[in-house]
């Protein structure tokens, strides 16, 4: 099918003047910014709308017809959604009004599919608490499945005036095709135009219960249920049955079944339930909602239960991915830095540590490997904090959020810049950047400062008397890293190597003595959050993140991996030691070793 010289997937059953329709209340300007697809079942509603999505999602799609988020309702709650549309959005949502928020400083035409609206949880309590306000928004959009006289088309209120499209009145199809098409599928041409009918669909049996469900679920040699062997749908279906009867059952405690099953029945069944494991999916929400892989499912929320559960994390940890949770210190455990606004590895001093400041600009350090507490940083007079590094004499160096600086200098400095030189670096910079934003230091090289981001998109280089800058980003620089790698013919590493990250959404990587890479090392729709850098024996490692709590960590040397992964909440700032990578957050701190699996050394959360 084509159009506008752009081909988009055919439409079947005679249905072509139907996507049409969609495709012009698209690009119509005057068109009421809700549309409503109805008709009674087996009216090709879903089909429509599945056509649709494919059609206007892709690279080629013109800005006029371009659909931003899909929310597949079947099954969902307010949560779930909220989670869902947040990740499509670019935010990490954990509620309605964080999305609501970031819908309304953000004007750009938004359009939101949502299918199968009428087989929600509930599709009112959809409808009033998250798409009616979602609709308060003017730039926002939605096309919704939603039959006539359902919960959810009369829960509706704020758009006074919404298109309909109703499937069962013949002018949407066309009847020679009908017939046709019928024809080729073996199907009843009477029952125009309605294609389910014409197919003898049936409706769906009824259904069955918790315990019918758990006597399908394959059994091991001992006889003991094997939830690894059965099929993720019956799996889910266990939890929706338990839910319908208000009775989740020890079954649903296991934590298996949390990452086994799709994560929107799991979601719904554990509404309101403050079990250790359900308050941990809950946590992981964003995360987990639309992770296909049960064992990165397993990960996430195995690493969410570290310091928590020990034998629910233990539980998950065969299943768990290609990445394991080493340590974790969460709001609800004890020892919690607090929210963890700024990272950085130690040095000197603070040799194997992991430096933690919180919102009020208290630093704590911790073991890297372990997670244990380590001692706190004296700050004279605590301020909260956008960044901090550690150079290599010892120096914890402190940037808060209007641009100032400040110097916590040991009382047995290391090898490095003595504090009146340093100071005298800092000032240097100061005076010629924009405001200062982000900062990173290099513990293994004594004759150098800290390296600055600063508001213009500059990161600021200082060595030997020497300030060298370079333009990176277009806007802020967000996030700031460094590490040293070894030069040609250097038994140590001493060159220093810069990876930035932007409002720009890009993350960028600079040896102050050569010119920046041409491209960015990474680019994303999203601003940039955290990035950390780090030397292993394979070569250097970056790892990065943005808004919507991705991360991604690339490897630099040949055949270098990327790997991608979330935990369900905002990374805030990042530390690489070796392969071991820190996550602050605004609920925790976790560090994830990316070789080792879950059941290896190390996976102890005290």
């Amino acid at each position: 099918m084509a159009e506008n010289g752009r081909w988009v997937p055919p439409l079947t059953a005679g249905r072509r003047a139907a996507g049409l329709a969609l495709l012009g209340w698209l690009e119509d300007p005057r068109a009421p910014r809700l549309c409503r697809v109805s008709g009674p079942s087996g009216a090709g509603k879903s089909h429509l709308l599945a056509w649709l999505v494919a059609s206007c999602t892709t690279s080629g799609t013109p800005g006029g017809q371009r659909i931003h988020a899909v929310l597949p309702a079947a099954g969902a709650t307010v949560r779930s959604a909220v989670w869902t549309l947040g990740q499509q959005l670019g935010v990490v949502a954990h509620g309605v009004r964080p999305l609501l928020e970031v819908l309304a400083a953000d004007d750009r035409h938004t359009v939101i599919c949502v299918p199968e609206l009428d087989s929600a949880a509930e599709p009112g309590r959809l409808v009033t608490e998250l798409l009616d306000p979602v609709m308060e928004s003017a730039h926002v959009r939605l096309v919704v499945e939603a039959a006539t006289g359902g919960e959810a088309a009369g829960a509706f209120a704020t758009v006074a005036e919404s298109a309909v499209l109703e499937l069962d009145d013949p002018r949407w199809t066309d009847r020679a095709r009908f017939d046709a098409w019928c024809a080729e599928a073996g199907a009843d041409a009477g029952a125009y135009p309605l294609p389910g009918p014409a197919l003898g669909l049936a409706r769906p049996p009824a259904p069955a219960g918790a315990k019918e469900l758990i006597a399908r679920v394959p059994r091991d040699a001992d006889g003991a249920l094997d939830l690894r062997a059965a099929d993720p749908d019956l799996l889910s279906d266990v939890w929706t049955a338990a839910a319908r009867a208000g009775d989740l059952g020890p079954l649903t405690a296991d934590p298996l079944l949390y990452a086994l099953a799709r994560p929107t029945a799991v979601t719904a069944a554990t509404e309101g339930s403050t079990d250790e494991v359900a308050l941990a999916w809950d946590a992981a929400g964003p995360a987990v909602i639309d992770e296909g892989d049960p064992g990165t499912r397993a990960a996430v929320l195995r690493t969410r239960l570290l310091g928590v559960d020990a034998a629910a994390a233990s539980t998950l940890a065969p299943l768990s991915g290609a990445w394991a949770g080493r340590w974790a210190r969460w709001r609800r455990t004890e020892g919690w830095p607090g929210p963890a606004v700024a990272m950085a590895p130690g040095t000197a001093q603070y040799v194997s540590q992991l430096l933690v400041a919180d919102a009020g600009g208290s630093v704590r350090g911790y073991d890297a490997a372990t997670g244990r507490r380590s001692g706190s940083v004296v700050v004279p007079d605590p301020r909260p904090l956008r960044a901090l590094a550690v150079t290599a004499g010892g120096t914890v160096v402190l940037l808060d959020p209007w641009g100032g600086t400040e110097l916590v200098v040991p009382t047995e400095p290391r090898p490095g810049l003595e504090p009146h030189a340093l100071t005298a670096a800092v000032d240097q910079i100061s005076s010629i950047a924009d405001e200062l934003t982000a900062l990173a230091a290099i513990g293994l090289l004594p004759k150098a400062a800290p390296a600055f981001g600063d508001a213009a998109g500059e990161v600021h280089w200082y060595q030997d008397g020497e300030v060298v800058s370079e333009r990176l980003h277009h806007g802020a620089v967000t996030a700031l890293a460094a590490t040293a790698v070894g030069g040609q013919g250097l038994a140590e590493p001493e060159i220093p190597l810069l990876a930035s990250g932007g409002l720009d959404g890009a993350v960028r990587l600079w040896g102050p003595y050569s010119d920046p890479l041409a491209e960015p090392c990474d680019r994303r729709d999203c601003p940039v959050t955290a990035v950390a850098v780090g030397s292993t024996a394979a070569g250097p490692l970056v790892g990065a993140a943005w808004a919507d709590g991705l991360v991604r960590v690339r490897g630099l040397g040949p055949g270098g991996e990327v790997r991608d992964l979330r935990l369900g909440s905002e990374i805030w700032s990042m530390a690489l030691i070796g392969t071991l990578l820190a996550l602050g957050m605004p609920d925790g701190v976790a560090a994830i070793d990316l070789r080792a699996r879950a059941g290896g050394p190390g996976t102890g959360s005290r």
